[in-house]
């Protein structure tokens, strides 16, 4: 019965640990990796993207027409992203996913980046795409991956240079196609404007009624584009409304977050107070017990000196009465035998008096021997009692100290790190909204800058091509004039009609041309950013959206396997209960034994209803913990309720 008692006991006492220290037990051992690869002026489609695990091709992915990729990569290995199209520039970059050995079985969040390919051109210095134009390693003091900011500032220069330059000689190829363009739209024109000039006489009432709709043309194309000038003013506050309000939706989730993070330190901190207070409690019913104990033995140390004293109080007594019965003995024997033995009785007495002497001397070496030992005892139990009340303090004033050290220097390594996190986040987020800021200034200053040439350019070709019409219609003239001088007066008006109508129709074109050109510019520009304003807030939105989702799960798991333990630990708790009322009768029962280190005192209380288990559990090392059907409970309630049974 003895064994199955204690049997029980060891499971009861497992069942408490295990309900007072449980872990987070959820691990994740892979890094998601998202992107998307996109082609200046051109389709992501046929893209290569290769994978190299430790200077290994380990895969490659064939890109599709959106370019997007999800990958999920090993931990503790070195990759290397390889991004390639023929005819483009290839870009690489690095990851290093090794974490320490406490964050292998952390979860991380997603990486997510954008590649762009420039037009591989001849004369153009592309060294630098050999090396990876990004670094992302694990960061210890953040818990999580990101980029290598000092490499990336490195690097971004030698890139953004070598990006200048293939932008600048894609944009000379694109002004030699426009020039050839151009040239042979001139040469089209020329060639109709010659059939015209042939054909001129047929068409004056043509051309005036082509002007009159030129006119209406011009009217119809300025209120167009003042239509698009207006929507697109339009389009410009909406985003920019929408942006503000973005950076609104971003601040009030950092102020929600600084909230909870404030939360959960206030809630630590509280239950770090509780623990203390408990602590304190426990060693103060320990130091009360001890304190009880020596007085106590101090207490049966001065019982038994005033035993000893009574004995020998006593013992005296008995000796006096002895020797009063002897001196009355002596006095008749004297009367009776006074004559005869006078000198012997003198003798005697002079014996009897030595004794009495020697005997009065040993009661007082003993009575003093017995005070000095009494008072020897209360001073060693005073001195122990100090000295164990000055070491308790002192381990209590230790173990003090070392609590408020190891709290702030968790304080300062918590700061420490959230100073540093929110230093990674506004320096990342800076750097982004300047490589947005600059790709936006120099998309437009391109933008401005080519439309320029293309009206330079076209105006020259439109007055050299004016001149030569104008040569060859005052030679026209003078052949005219040769010819029919009858005729010179309707000719002249007839010329000067013509040329009007002719540089209207030209001012008309070209005017249009110009529109058009500015509102498909416009129109692209306008699309290109949307779609990339779409993009960042849609891959924004889905991280997290993943985040809130890996943490929910991770949550509920945790939970659901908190309350499973929970239900099993009650269900144990209650068939052990059942065993304990089997075995034990009704009533009160008290055990002690020792297992393990520790001395273990149980009552089992059993009524027709509840059976209650308390255990005391002393440690070797002095500690003592206290116990109700295996919940920790204070050293006064045990005493009070034991005290009630």
């Amino acid at each position: 019965m003895n064994f199955k008692l204690f049997k029980n006991t060891f499971k009861l006492l497992l069942i408490a640990v295990t309900l007072l220290f449980t872990c987070n037990a959820f691990s994740q051992n892979l890094l998601l990796v998202k992107g998307r690869l996109a082609l200046k002026e051109g389709t992501s489609k046929e893209g290569s993207i290769k994978l190299y695990e430790n200077g290994n091709l380990v895969q490659s992915y064939a890109a599709d027409r959106s370019g997007k990729f999800n990958i999920d990569l090993e931990l503790n290995k070195d990759y290397i992203f390889e991004f390639s199209k023929e005819g483009y520039v290839t870009k690489k970059i690095s990851i290093n996913t090794e974490v320490p050995d406490k964050f292998e079985n952390e979860s991380f969040t997603p990486i997510y980046f954008a590649v762009e390919l420039f037009h591989q051109y001849t004369g153009v210095n592309t060294i630098v795409f050999t090396q990876p134009v990004g670094i992302i390693k694990f960061y210890p003091q953040i818990g999580d991956f990101d980029y290598d900011v000092d490499y990336s500032t490195e690097i971004r220069n030698k890139v953004d240079k070598a990006e200048k330059e293939l932008e600048k000689a894609h944009q000379n190829h694109l002004k030699e196609e426009k020039a050839e363009e151009i040239a042979q739209q001139q040469q089209v024109q020329a060639a109709k404007k010659a059939a015209v000039e042939l054909e001129y006489q047929k068409k004056i009432e043509a051309e005036k009624q082509a002007a009159i709709v030129r006119r209406e043309a011009a009217e119809e194309a300025k209120r167009i584009k003042a239509e698009q000038k207006a929507q697109l003013l339009a389009q410009q506050k909406e985003l920019a409304i929408k942006r503000a309000a973005e950076e609104a939706a971003r601040k009030e989730a950092e102020r929600i977050e600084k909230v909870r993070i404030a939360e959960q330190q206030r809630i630590a901190a509280e239950e770090k107070a509780k623990q203390k207070a408990e602590e304190e409690a426990r060693k103060k019913a320990a130091f009360e017990a001890q304190l009880k104990a020596e007085e106590e033995a101090r207490k049966f140390a001065a019982a038994e000196a005033a035993r000893v004293e009574a004995e020998q109080r006593a013992q005296q007594l008995v000796q006096q009465e002895a020797e009063a019965e002897k001196r009355r003995q002596e006095e008749a024997a004297k009367k009776e035998a006074e004559r005869i033995e006078k000198a012997r009785i003198a003798e005697e007495l002079r014996l009897a008096a030595e004794e009495r002497s020697k005997i009065a001397a040993e009661e007082i070496a003993r009575k003093k021997a017995a005070e000095e030992a009494m008072l020897i005892a209360q001073a060693d139990s005073l001195r122990k009692l100090a000295l164990e009340k000055e070491r308790i303090e002192a381990e209590q004033r230790a173990q003090q100290l070392a609590q408020q050290e190891a709290e702030a220097e968790k304080r300062n390594q918590e700061e420490a790190a959230k100073k540093e996190t929110e230093r990674i986040e506004k320096a990342r987020i800076a750097e982004e909204l300047r490589v947005a800021a600059e790709q936006r200034s120099k998309i437009e200053a391109e933008e401005i800058a080519r439309k320029k040439a293309a009206e330079e350019v076209m105006l020259k070709a439109q007055a050299d091509s004016l001149k030569k019409l104008a040569l060859e219609k005052e030679r026209l003239e003078v052949e005219e004039k040769a010819r029919q001088l009858a005729q010179v007066k309707e000719e002249s008006e007839k010329r000067r009609i013509e040329e009007e109508a002719q540089k209207a129709l030209e001012e008309e074109k070209r005017l249009a041309l110009v529109a058009e050109e500015k509102r498909l510019a416009d129109e692209r520009k306008a699309e290109e950013e949307a779609a990339i304003v779409q993009a960042e807030i849609a891959a924004k939105e889905k991280l997290e959206r993943d985040i809130e989702i890996r943490k929910a799960k991770a949550l509920a798991k945790e939970l659901n396997k908190q309350n499973q333990m929970y239900k099993d630990a009650a269900q144990k708790a209650a068939e052990e209960l059942s065993a304990v009322k089997k075995d034990y009768p009704r009533g009160k029962t008290v055990e002690e034994f020792e297992r393990f280190g520790m001395k273990i005192t149980r009552t089992i209380v059993i009524d027709s209803e509840v059976v209650r288990i308390y255990l005391k559990v002393v440690h070797e090392w002095g500690a003592i913990y206290f116990f109700r059907n295996n919940q920790a409970i204070s050293a006064q309630l045990y005493t009070v309720e034991l005290e009630r049974i």
